[in-house]
């Protein structure tokens, strides 16, 4: 894949084009996009930028199904787990495949990440956007999370489901002894439901975040936040398996 950045937008095309890209605003001819060119030009002689996209260029052109863990909270979610490479890591609901993707990302080809989506559908769109990213260290278990059976123990769990009370069993199992795994929940309910359901568990809550992100404008003589804001995405939980002591 290629990306197109103009000043004011930018576009993911294939690697090679069959024919020009035709828009009401411009032209951009076969041979130019599929020459070695880094710059290329339109018809109108407006100057492009051609290169290949990076994590951030297709993150942001995603296909989506189910609502995303945004780009902020899955940041923080990495850094609180310890994500690093070669990590073995599972995350459980994997929706549109933002989180398994960042997993996969930060893991690296010496890492592994399973992603378990019981929907068919999310599953496929899983499957498409990891195939988008070209990532080759991702397995999709399309099932729900009880009926999974791994071959092996996992460095990180992030857990991102409507009941996450009842994959503490699963937890307890499958997560090696002294790592951390999350919980993303968006409400209060299912936050203290799941604290009081872990009590007197092997799973220590060792701490509760929520993050409000705000973007500025920032435009010759204008600076100030941008009046639109996410005023709430969700809960992030921070667990550590301590068996035994």
């Amino acid at each position: 894949m290629k990306i197109l950045i103009a000043k004011e937008r930018q576009k993911i095309y294939p690697d090679k084009l069959e024919q020009d890209i035709n828009t009401n605003e411009r032209i951009i001819r076969k041979k130019d996009y599929n020459s070695r060119k880094e710059i290329i030009t339109t018809h109108k002689g407006i100057k492009i930028l051609k290169i290949n996209p990076d994590f951030h260029d297709l993150f942001n052109n995603m296909k989506r199904g189910p609502q995303i863990i945004r780009p902020e909270d899955s940041a923080l979610i990495i850094f609180l787990l310890g994500v690093m490479e070669g990590y073995n890591v599972l995350d459980c609901g994997g929706g549109s495949g933002a989180m398994t993707c960042a997993f996969a990302n930060t893991a690296g080809q010496k890492g592994s990440v399973v992603s378990v989506e019981k929907e068919k559908k999310f599953a496929g769109i899983v499957k498409e956007n990891t195939e988008r990213f070209g990532f080759r260290n991702v397995k999709i278990v399309n099932s729900k999370l009880e009926d999974y059976k791994p071959r092996i123990k996992f460095d990180a769990v992030n857990i991102d489901l409507p009941n996450p009370w009842e994959a503490i069993i699963f937890i307890e199992k499958y997560l090696k002894n002294g790592k951390r795994f999350t919980v993303y929940v968006p409400n209060t309910t299912q936050l203290t439901r799941m604290s009081r359901e872990a009590e007197n568990t092997e799973l220590v809550l060792e701490s509760v975040h929520e993050l409000i992100h705000r973007e500025w404008e920032v435009d010759k003589r204008i600076c100030h936040p941008k009046f639109k804001i996410l005023g709430h995405t969700g809960f992030i939980m921070l667990y550590r398996k301590m068996k035994g002591v």
